[in-house]
């Protein structure tokens, strides 16, 4: 059995943004406290050396005195095993969230869409823009802004990376929604997008030795991509059922009697806690089947065939929410990640000042 290095709590499905691109269907559901102590407990003979705790939701900040708990929980009893993350919109991101943030070193992630905000929800600018604002001034080093964009918004892709560029932010990341259909024209303004902001990032990393954007950064190199969610890593939703992944439930959690749901799902809490030895492993096993080397385009090829396999990542429950079935690729998903390879690729190749090619920089 894998020791597990990634939890997350999804503490509240209610939410104060209604995103279109959101795949959560709001609720009233709410974490109780002691049902996050039991969680961590039980887990806590199979916890690998360093665990990443995430937060989630809905909008997480909505169940602030849950997130103070559990991180003064894990202080006591757990010494420095947690490090802390929590994604949140922004809008309801004060001062005194941020100065616990810094404390405990947490890892934020600032769901803010750039200029394709005011279409996502106008009403949160001003708020979400303040938060900005305190992130840069009192904890500048721990926060990554990820903007999702549709085919609706990706002309808005370069310009919005290059604004927040400009603001001084110092860690940033796109998202493409594929739940939805990009069709041919849809492709060929990602194209574009992606060729100007390959521009914008050379002349920043020129100009200031760093490259801020996360998808233009080298990995350390290449293999099949395995999802490894319900292997080294699970969630407690609110509802009180466990899951390889929060994803998992967004896809199937609403239709208990699915065939699915019983393949993925760990069950409510109590049953989990009491079956742990026996049902965690042989729903893991389920998981373990998730490899890229496994899935299928929707026209019945196999990914094991294609050229691209190890240096393609698709999350199969992504794939799903648009194909309707785990692990089937709809046709502009593979589009979509050829062009961001291009993309990618046309950076590594562009030189710097010095005339050195950009994959042999720290980038």
């Amino acid at each position: 059995m894998q020791k597990i290095s990634s939890l997350t709590l999804v503490l509240s499905d209610t939410c104060n943004f209604s995103c279109p691109y959101c795949p959560q269907q709001k609720g009233k559901n709410t974490l109780k406290i002691e049902d996050i102590y039991d969680f961590l407990d039980l887990l806590r003979p199979r916890l690998d050396r360093e665990v990443w705790l995430g937060f989630y939701g809905g909008e997480p900040l909505l169940s602030w005195p849950l997130i103070k708990k559990t991180v003064a929980y894990a202080e006591k009893n757990y010494k420095n095993k947690f490090r802390f993350t929590l994604t949140t919109n922004g809008s309801l991101l004060k001062k005194e969230h941020i100065l616990f943030f810094k404390k405990y070193r947490f890892d934020l992630v600032l769901s803010y869409d750039g200029l394709a905000q005011k279409i996502r929800d106008a009403r949160s600018l001003p708020e979400v823009e303040t938060a900005l604002k305190n992130l840069q001034h009192h904890y500048p080093d721990g926060y990554v802004i990820n903007s999702v964009f549709t085919p609706q918004t990706v002309p808005l892709l370069a310009a919005s990376m290059e604004e927040m560029l400009k603001r001084g932010h110092e860690r940033l990341q796109y998202s493409l929604d594929t739940c939805v259909p990009w069709k041919k024209a849809d492709l060929a303004i990602l194209e574009k997008q992606l060729d100007r902001l390959t521009t914008i990032c050379v002349r920043h990393q020129q100009k200031h030795g760093k490259m801020p954007l996360e998808n233009f950064k080298k990995n350390e190199g290449q293999g099949i991509f395995a999802c490894f969610a319900g292997r080294d890593r699970l969630a407690l939703l609110p509802d009180r059922t466990v899951w390889g992944c929060y994803l998992f439930y967004d896809l199937l959690g609403h239709d208990r009697q699915s065939r699915d749901y019983a393949k993925y799902s760990f069950g409510e809490l109590e049953g989990f806690m009491a079956g742990f030895k026996k049902g965690f492993p042989a729903v893991a096993a389920n998981y373990a089947e998730l490899r890229q080397d496994y899935f299928f385009s929707e026209k019945k090829e196999l990914c094991s065939l294609c050229d691209d396999l190890e240096r393609c990542a698709v999350c199969p429950v992504t794939a799903a929410l648009a194909s309707g079935t785990l692990a089937v690729i709809p046709s502009w998903t593979c589009e979509v990640k050829k062009i961001g390879r291009r993309a990618k690729a046309r950076f590594a190749a562009k030189p710097d000042r010095a005339g050195v090619s950009m994959e042999n920089t720290h980038a």
